[in-house]
């Protein structure tokens, strides 16, 4: 009796299809590359996810959902810990996420970003991204304006620009070859500025 015909797993799919925009890139991820790595022929992907836009846009969301926002349990919530130790425990986090020997180096949504003016890249994409980049600075600036020190020239707003600049950087320097500790020190150093700043 023949084997069974295994059944098309969307999730896994979905998972491999991210890894491959976070590898390459939009523009150099193409649909062959897509039904090659996830094995699936044309008709198969677009009856899945639609075109390749949709399948970039979906694997976005999935990122945030698996890499980027399980790392903000430590700035939304009741916690007894100092601002700062939420702050640092997010931000460790998320550098051990773009260090991670386990999948691509560096931040999927920052790679994105960096390519996002090109030609031909999804509009929607963008929008969504951008989305999820004020979520994340808003939630920075809340935490710190209920429990850091906000004077006229360091505004929350601008101290959480100032930390997300540094992580956004830190990403990028990972992708490149920067260590994990090498990394972690640097967002430590950012960290500890403001730190010291608030006390003064």
């Amino acid at each position: 009796m023949a084997g069974r015909k295994r059944s098309f797993d969307r999730d896994i799919a979905l998972d491999k299809a991210m890894r491959i925009f976070w590898n390459n890139g939009y523009a150099a991820t193409s649909v062959a590359n897509l039904t090659s790595e996830l094995g699936i022929n044309t008709p198969s992907l677009y009856a899945a996810f639609g075109n390749k836009e949709q399948l970039f846009k979906e694997a976005i969301a999935h990122y945030i959902a698996k890499h980027s926002e399980p790392c903000y349990r430590h700035l939304i919530g009741p916690s007894d810990a100092p601002f700062m130790e939420r702050l640092r425990a997010c931000f460790h986090e998320l550098i051990h996420e773009f260090s991670d020997a386990d999948t691509p180096l560096g931040c999927l949504l920052v790679k994105s970003v960096n390519e996002s003016d090109s030609v031909g890249f999804p509009e929607e994409a963008t929008a969504y991204i951008q989305q999820f980049g004020l979520k994340t600075r808003n939630l920075v600036t809340a935490l710190i304006e209920s429990e850091g020190v906000v004077t006229e020239s360091a505004t929350a707003e601008l101290q959480a620009k100032y930390l997300l600049s540094v992580l956004f950087g830190v990403s990028t320097q990972v992708r490149a070859g920067e260590s994990r500790q090498a990394a972690i020190s640097i967002m430590d150093y950012a960290l500890n500025m403001l730190e010291t700043s608030s006390k003064q």
